[in-house]
């Protein structure tokens, strides 16, 4: 068995290796000054960062940020110009541009993670692991909404019953739940209805999925600046900020173009639960079932999870009290996850510790 501080080693390697990698083999040859000044800007990095980065056994592992930066420069070639090199902006990025960048910044983000002394951790918000791990002790329950529209299955009387088509949102519970097993392997791990909340599933870690199920459980998530749902036009639906001081409420609406729904909106909010010691309720929603499961896959996607978790990390440090909503885009009808790092993917962030920016 290999030990804890010889994988953080390989890793750091390898996290070396692939920065040198990039630099020498991607889209040309390229210096460490042009590297420098390209992914330092506006402030400046010395040539022998660079160097120290790219050296495998130096210890020296880039911040987040500018593993961000190497994603951006070498997610296209056409950072390469023959003025010399220059990151994109947003606005110049196509689509496979902006999957290049968020599969690259995952997997050397995932490195430097995984290069980290222990006692540096990558909990969230006092999590262990991962932002779906939770402290051993308190079991786990997802509180769901009820569908509106049960299909006939959802019956117990029903020969094909199946006890999951009663909830509402259930792509986002297969992502939550299959994610949370995955994290907390030896916690007990329950899905119940809003209805049915008990002593025992009120008394666990507690995940709260869809608009209704937020509503009914508001006593245990009232230390959150929490957006709430109200009708703007028809069926659509707008978060508005009731508690801003502004004269004028803001409004984040989904985006509808030719009848069919383009970008939706999603929350992701976090607090310390009011009874358990060291437990918490996670709020997991949308305006519509697009925006919760793309509220979801926001940090359980393993395209972009850690990228997603790293940024909450940094927005939200040391904050164990906190809400996001984020545009959830949408594609033939698919929730796709968002970018947390994309200007526009944030809609709104508040924590305890900062209040709304």
């Amino acid at each position: 068995m290999v030990a804890t501080s010889d994988q953080r080693s390989v890793a750091a390697r390898n996290l070396a290796e692939r920065l040198r990698d990039l630099r020498e083999r991607e889209y040309g040859r390229h210096t460490q000054e042009q590297v420098a000044r390209v992914i330092g800007a506006p402030d400046r990095l010395s040539i022998a960062t660079i160097s120290l980065w790219e050296k495998p056994g130096s210890d020296r592992l880039p911040p987040p940020q500018r593993l961000a930066a190497y994603a951006r420069m070498f997610c296209s070639p056409r950072t390469f110009t023959a003025e010399g090199p220059r990151l994109l902006g947003d606005d110049e990025l196509t689509e496979q541009e902006r999957q290049r960048e968020s599969e690259l910044f995952t997997e050397l983000l995932a490195l430097r993670e995984q290069a980290q002394p222990a006692e540096a951790g990558s909990a969230v918000h006092g999590q262990p692991g991962s932002f779906w791990q939770f402290p051993a002790g308190p079991a786990v329950s997802i509180v769901c909404s009820d569908a509106s529209e049960p299909p006939a299955y959802a019956d117990p009387s029903h020969p094909n019953y199946s006890a999951y088509a009663r909830y509402e949102y259930l792509d986002a519970l297969i992502e939550v739940l299959s994610r949370i097993r995955a994290d907390n392997p030896e916690s007990a791990i329950s899905v119940v209805p809003v209805g049915k909340l008990d002593q025992d599933s009120a008394l666990s870690n507690m995940v709260v999925i869809g608009d209704e199920a937020v509503y009914k459980t508001d006593w245990f998530t009232r230390d959150i600046c929490l957006p709430t749902s109200r009708s703007v036009s028809g069926s659509e639906k707008a978060y508005v900020l009731e508690d801003s001081v502004a004269e004028e409420k803001p409004e984040f609406p989904s985006s509808w173009i030719d009848g069919s729904l383009h970008e939706d909106v999603g929350m992701i909010a976090r607090c310390p639960h009011p009874i358990i010691q060291g437990g918490t309720v996670t709020v997991v929603s949308g305006l519509t079932s697009r925006g919760v499961h793309g509220a979801a896959l926001c940090v359980t996607d393993s395209r972009t999870r850690n990228a997603n978790e790293q940024y909450i990390r940094e927005a939200f440090r040391n904050a164990d009290t906190f809400c996001i909503l984020m545009c959830v885009p949408v594609r033939n009808n698919a929730a796709l996850p968002p970018n947390l790092r994309r200007d526009g993917a944030r809609l709104y962030e508040w924590s305890a510790k900062t209040g709304a920016p």
